[in-house]
């Protein structure tokens, strides 16, 4: 699917939660929003959390690209700073999606993200997954606080305290 068709999708979907539950979002006002037809919905999508999940993963892939950090190790701070950064620019999608109980179509996102599922460098190994779902955790527990911690504060966190210790 285009990068159009989901950006399409994914912000009406994410302007018509601002309004109303995603549960009560019917598949005409989301192709009316977006301005693309049923047709397309259906062709590329199976539900609306796979919008979220599409366009979370395309936005990463955009960032992720402008920051160069294929570059860098999954561990290392430079990364790690990095995703959560972006998961902060991503608050108030996160915080909708949390709110209205579908934070299964981030987790697929971040684990998509983390191993590569959706490149040629797919990285299917168990360290990959324990990463993505320990990062999504404190994606979690960071949302609900109120995203009081800076994301260099959390990488130094991961890095130091979670990464290090699974060294020794």
């Amino acid at each position: 699917m285009s990068d159009y068709v989901t950006t399409a999708y994914g912000e009406a979907l994410i302007k018509l939660m601002k309004k109303k539950n995603i549960e009560k979002i019917t598949v005409d006002e989301l192709c009316e929003t977006g301005g693309i037809g049923r047709a397309t919905y259906f062709r590329n999508f199976k539900s609306k959390d796979e919008i979220l999940t599409a366009y979370m993963i395309m936005r990463w892939r955009e960032y992720e690209k402008n920051h160069k950090l294929k570059e860098h190790k999954l561990s290392d701070i430079y990364r790690v700073q990095r995703y959560f950064e972006f998961c902060y620019s991503m608050r108030k999608v996160n915080e909708l999606v949390f709110t209205q109980g579908h934070h299964g179509a981030i987790l697929n996102a971040y684990e998509t993200i983390v191993t590569d599922s959706d490149t040629e460098n797919a990285m299917d190994n168990y360290e990959s997954y324990y990463m993505a779902y320990g990062l999504f955790g404190i994606l979690m527990k960071w949302t609900k606080g109120g995203y009081h911690e800076t994301p260099q504060k959390l990488a130094e966190i991961v890095v130091e305290r979670i990464f290090s210790s699974n060294r020794n």
